[in-house]
Order: C-alpha cells, then sequence, then structure tokens
C-alpha cells in the first residue's frame, strides 16, 4: 500500500459511518470500485510527492540516477524514510551505509516519539501501522547489517526489539532471531521463541538442531533433524546431491516445504551454518540409519 492511497483510504473511512463488520467491507468495496475508476477527490500531500518521486528512483536505469532521486525525496519530505533506506541499500561503503542508515534511524524515531507512535497502544503492532511500517523495515536492515559485520549480539538485540514493537512478526525477524541464538548458543531463549510461535518449518527446526549438535546432545539432535526431514523432503536430497531445483519458483521466493526453502535458508543464513563446517558428515550419516 502506498503513502497515497493510504491517505485516500483513511480520508474515505473518516467519513464513513459504517455500524458492523459487514458495512465496513460494504465500503471498503465501494472504495476500490471509485478509486479504479479515478472518483475520489484528492489533493497529493508533500509527502505523497516524495514515495513519487521514490518511485522514480526505484525505477531509475542507473544506480547514480537511483540515489539522486531518494535524495530530492528524502530533502523534499525527510518524513520519507524509505528514502534513506533505499539510500543505503545502494550504498557499498559499509561505513558511509552505517552512518546514513543510523542517523536516518535516530530521526525517525524522534519523529515517531513526537508524533505518538510510541504510546503503549501502538507498541506491538508497527508493521499493522502503515506510519510506523518504515521503522520496522530500517531495524531489519540494521540487523541484517549488523550480521554482514559479524556484530551477532547486537544484531540479536535488535530482532528483539522488533519483535516486541511487532509482536505478530509480519516481517520474518523471528526466524532470524532463532538462527542467531543457535550461533550464540542460547537455548533458553531459543526455545522460549520457538514456543511462542511453534512452527515447523525448517527457520524454525534447523536453528534447534544445530543447537543440540553443537551441544553434543544425539538424542535432541536427531529428533529435530527427523522434524526437519519430515516438513522437508528435499532437505537431505540437498546433502546427497539428488536435490533438484523447483524451476515453478520465481527467483528470491520460495516456498516451505520445496527445494527452494533448502537453498533460501543456506543463502540467507550462511552465518550459522559456517559454524558447523562438517555437519553434511552427520546429517547423511543419520539419513543413512533412516532408509
Amino acid at each position: 500500500m502506498n503513502n497515497k492511497f493510504n491517505n485516500m483510504l483513511n480520508d474515505f473511512f473518516a467519513n464513513t459511518d459504517a455500524k458492523d463488520e459487514k458495512e465496513l467491507d460494504e465500503k471498503l468495496q465501494e472504495f476500490i470500485q471509485k478509486y479504479n475508476a479515478g472518483d475520489i477527490e484528492y489533493e497529493n500531500t508533500i509527502l505523497d510527492d516524495a514515495y513519487e518521486l521514490l518511485e522514480k528512483a526505484e525505477n531509475a536505469s542507473t544506480k547514480a540516477q537511483a540515489i539522486k532521486y531518494a535524495k530530492e525525496a528524502y530533502d523534499m519530505c525527510p518524513d520519507c524514510f524509505d528514502a534513506i533506506l533505499l539510500q543505503v541499500h545502494l550504498e557499498e561503503n559499509p561505513l558511509k551505509r552505517w552512518k546514513l542508515l543510523e542517523e536516518g534511524l535516530q530521526f525517525e524515531k524522534e519523529r515517531l516519539e513526537n508524533e505518538g507512535y510510541f504510546d503503549k497502544d501502538n507498541i506491538g503492532h508497527f508493521y499493522g501501522i502503515f506510519e510506523t511500517r518504515p521503522y520496522i523495515r530500517g531495524l531489519l536492515t540494521k540487523a541484517e547489517c549488523l550480521i554482514l559485520d559479524g556484530k551477532i549480539k547486537q544484531a540479536r538485540d535488535v530482532y528483539k526489539e522488533i519483535l516486541r514493537l511487532n509482536k505478530n512478526d509480519n516481517a520474518g525477524a523471528r526466524y532470524s532471531l532463532m538462527a542467531i541464538y543457535a550461533f550464540l548458543e542460547e537455548e533458553k531463549d531459543m526455545l522460549k521463541l520457538y514456543n511462542k510461535y511453534q512452527e515447523e518449518n525448517l527457520e524454525m527446526l534447523f536453528p534447534l538442531f544445530i543447537l543440540y549438535y553443537k551441544q553434543g546432545n544425539d538424542d535432541k539432535a536427531k529428533e529435530y533433524l527427523d522434524r526437519i526431514n519430515k516438513a522437508n523432503p528435499h532437505f537431505k536430497k540437498f546433502f546427497k546431491g539428488t536435490m533438484k531445483e523447483n524451476k515453478d519458483i520465481p527467483e528470491g521466493y520460495y516456498s516451505k516445504g520445496d527445494a527452494s526453502e533448502v537453498i533460501m535458508y543456506f543463502s540467507k543464513y550462511g552465518f550459522l551454518v559456517i559454524t558447523t563446517p562438517t555437519i553434511d558428515y552427520y546429517i547423511l550419516e543419520h539419513s543413512k540409519k533412516k532408509k
């Protein structure tokens, strides 16, 4: 949802007196019809203009041009924090990238605090609020940069802050936090996080397998390895060299239980995988016994 669409939707519902969920849904359908027909009167805000400029940056033909438009968008309206995030992703110098991100996050946090978004009623729902969603994206970017810099404990703390601000975790911070807990061998916090969400997928189960493997707890390690193979039968095929890539899944996407999930995991969580360089022998040996 873009800024302009969000504002138009809010303005429309501000003048709506829907009494129940059914009427609310009817009004939503009415809005969509009018929006698609171009029948809703609306005057752009400066933030709308900044986001339109940011869209030009995202579609720019060159990196230099993209940075130019992103800077112009942020100069036009500092509320457009996404313009900072685009510059961060385009910046190759890690020191400049870090400075840009830290200063941007600090300014954005202070702005949101001044506007009341850090009030108790909003804490825990940040990704569900359009205005605070870019801040969550900024924290995710910060955590990812910290991992790239090898600052795992700092990344852990950022992911914990994301989950405090966004309990439903629409952004998937819990998966990275599980991997970090396995990296740091923090069993208590890992089990607490797992028990909160209780998902049977690779991103939740593999860190538990690695944790118990590192601790030398074979019973637990093999238990979670069995659960991994049940959740994704392509996992052991990957180590056997017989896994076939699913060409129906677009590049950059994955499906749980699919070969694409395995590829995603070993690409995204390399910082954890490299801590167990001989894990393939363990997995293959256990797979033989399970034939």
